[in-house]
């Protein structure tokens, strides 16, 4: 029976293979070589989620959009989209050495060093936990990145062997990424909660994407969706990266180092007297980088000021963006979302758009009332 299906045309048995769930597909793989090749042709969209618990994997598929009420009883995910895979793997906790048996009572000497030690085993575990959780996404790039059009992953961070999976395997082929490293109702893993609440340390793991300093040749270039989430990439990293991705037209940031006024002057064509601008715009002086963006979404990034906060209405309507300039040069713009930034004015924005930007969807970052405005109010309160 095999040979008769191994004799179809491989775009038949890529369409057939598309209906089935992913452990039948792995099974199919196995089969053999030309199996194995179509099962990796078949796989086209990915969503991948690596936690410490089921109930973590639940509310992260909520909040990410993966998954409907309905279908989080089924924990797997149903496929909406044929060739659409969402796998949610369950990593068994980091075992810690207890070492409680063997210590001395405490006392009001030692007590700060336990403290100490306690700090440090715990940033070891949140490491360890990283690494595992970054092998398995490795494994799975290396096997399917060729074939893949979308990719999602959730995780705690980003470490240098997935950059580079991504960075070498998926290198034109990929037309979205996300990244989603913000996870604030996990409170009782390895993370700190307080961790969720700023963006990941600035690191070189970014330098593969960007194909930059040992890395040249590598890096992913046909991105036409980015998202990123508590992302520890830095201004000038998510210039290159945006750069070297010409087609970006979806851009969403959120908690993320980069979003500075640097990254955003540059994005938006203000010119800013840099050595890192005059190096991006050495090709074409006229070119905006951002031009292409239709949507861009930067949320919880307080590094945002505008300069009209403290007395905005004192300022002239062509001038009520100070410090904003940026999105003017975002001609193509359809979607901007400030949600979260505190330091914007919403009143500000609001004007903004109103007189000079004209977008047709903005997501203030916080909700205000005008005097006219009407609040509602829910009927069973009265």
């Amino acid at each position: 029976m095999f040979s008769h299906f191994n004799a179809l045309p491989l775009e038949l048995t890529i369409h057939i293979l598309s209906y089935l769930p992913f452990e039948a597909l792995v099974a199919f793989g196995g089969v053999s070589r030309a199996s194995y090749r179509a099962h990796i042709l078949c796989l086209r969209r990915l969503r991948l989620a690596v936690f410490e618990k089921r109930i973590h994997c639940l509310i992260s598929h909520l909040q990410a959009g993966w998954a409907t009420p309905e279908q989080v009883g089924k924990f797997a995910g149903d496929e909406d989209i044929r060739g659409d895979y969402t796998i949610s793997i369950i990593q068994p906790h980091v075992k810690r050495i207890d070492q409680d048996a063997t210590r001395k009572p405490s006392t009001k000497t030692n007590e700060p060093r336990r403290r100490s030690q306690s700090q440090q085993d715990r940033y070891r575990a949140q490491d360890q936990m990283i690494r595992v959780q970054n092998r398995v996404f490795t494994k799975m790039v290396n096997r399917y990145g060729p074939s893949l059009m979308k990719l999602e992953f959730m995780a705690y961070d980003i470490d240098i062997e997935s950059a580079q999976a991504l960075s070498t395997r998926c290198q034109h082929t990929l037309h979205h990424l996300a990244l989603r490293f913000e996870h604030p109702h996990i409170r009782d893993g390895h993370m700190r909660p307080s961790s969720w609440l700023h963006p990941a340390p600035a690191s070189t793991v970014w330098n593969p994407l960007i194909g930059i300093g040992q890395y040249q040749g590598m890096g992913v270039s046909g991105l036409e969706s980015l998202v990123m989430e508590r992302a520890g990439i830095t201004p000038w990293q998510l210039m290159m990266l945006v750069r070297n991705n010409p087609r970006l037209n979806v851009l969403k940031l959120r908690t993320c180092r980069g979003v500075q006024p640097e990254f955003l002057d540059w994005l938006g064509g203000v010119r800013r007297d840099t050595e890192e601008e005059d190096f991006l715009r050495m090709v074409n002086e006229c070119h905006v980088p951002g031009e292409n963006l239709e949507v861009l979404w930067l949320e919880n990034c307080h590094q945002l000021v505008t300069k009209s906060h403290e007395h905005p209405k004192d300022l002239a309507n062509d001038s009520c963006d100070l410090g904003l300039e940026w999105v003017r040069g975002l001609k193509n713009l359809k979607s901007l979302s400030l949600n979260e930034c505190m330091n914007i004015s919403s009143e500000c924005v609001d004007r903004a758009n109103q007189t000079i930007w004209k977008i047709d969807e903005v997501i203030l970052p916080y909700s205000f009332h005008s005097p006219g405005s009407i609040i509602e109010v829910d009927p069973a309160l009265l």
